[in-house]
Formats: structure tokens, sequence, C-alpha cells
């Protein structure tokens, strides 16, 4: 019985693992806030989503996804900052009928306009969409500062560690 559970547990983490259908995480269960002025290269200063976003802001103009540019690119050639993202006016309730845009063209050039309002990030290279709520932006040249919540994304190593855990759990108890 415990390699037939051990079995289906390996084999539902493969398929998890390796799937690419797309994932929808809702809540504003996490808070993320850059303090402004810091050093964009440390974790500390990135809000790393997944392994292929992680949102900065400079002292200056719009965020960024650190893992894909070297710096804000607005809507100019290198595409839209942040890159590998789309943006909509809504939740995640209704992901699947709302119009995605790039965030300069979701804020209109006025990024203050967006706190307090409910939007989701559509992660194109995750197939992930997420709510945020932007808490706090700070103008320009006054150091980057901003906040916002967002839903939680489990990470792969807690996934396996919950799988493992439960099939202890489930042994110690037979």
């Amino acid at each position: 019985m415990n390699k037939a559970i051990l079995a289906l547990s390996c084999t539902l983490f493969a398929c998890a693992s390796t799937s690419h259908a797309e994932t929808v995480f809702s809540g504003l269960d996490f808070d993320y806030h850059y303090a402004g002025f810091g050093d964009l290269n440390l974790e500390e200063n990135q809000d790393r989503i997944t392994d292929n976003v992680w949102i900065v802001r400079g002292t200056n103009r719009g965020i960024f996804n650190i893992a894909q540019e070297a710096a804000y690119q607005g809507s100019g050639a290198g595409g839209p900052s942040p890159v590998g993202t789309m943006w909509a006016w809504g939740t995640t309730a209704d992901y699947d009928t709302l119009s995605y845009t790039p965030f300069a063209e979701l804020h209109g050039g006025f990024p203050p306009g967006l706190m307090f309002q409910n939007v989701v990030v559509h992660l194109l290279d995750d197939d992930i969409y997420i709510d945020l709520m932007f808490t706090q932006w700070e103008g320009n040249g006054n150091g980057g500062e901003f906040a916002y919540v967002r839903s939680t994304i489990p990470s792969p190593a807690s996934s396996t560690v919950l799988i493992f855990a439960g099939l202890a759990a489930s042994r110690r108890r037979r």
C-alpha cells in the first residue's frame, strides 16, 4: 500500500512539474514593499514572483523585470517593461475574460492611478495569473519606493516537501 501511495504521489508531482496549463492564484495575501534607493541586484530589493519574473523599480520611472531586462524599457523597442508580463483591470475570478495590455498601457502614463485598484498580472513564461493591488507609488526621483499586495505562489520545493511530509504522516498513522 505504501508503495502505491508513493508511486501515485510521484506521478502526480511529475505531472504538476511538467504541466504547461495555465495556473491561477487568487487573493491578496503577500505584501511586497521596496523602500527605494536600494541596489536592485540584491534579492532583498526584488519581488521574485517566479524564476522568470523579479519585479524591481529604479529611483524613477516604472517597474521592470530584472530577471529578463537590465533596466526599465517603457514601451520601447526592447519590449514593454516589465518584460514577461501582461496586465488587466479586474481580479483572477474573471481572468479568462479580461483584456491584457503592457503595464504602461494599463496605467496610461500615471502609475499612481493604479493604487488601490484590482489588477491581474499574467506571467507569460509561466502561464500564471495573479491578483495584485498597488498600495504605494512614490513620484519620479524620490527613490522609486513602491508597494503592493499580491497572490502568493507556492514554490515547487514547498510542494515537494508537502507531498513527502504527507506520505510520512500517513505511514506513521498505520
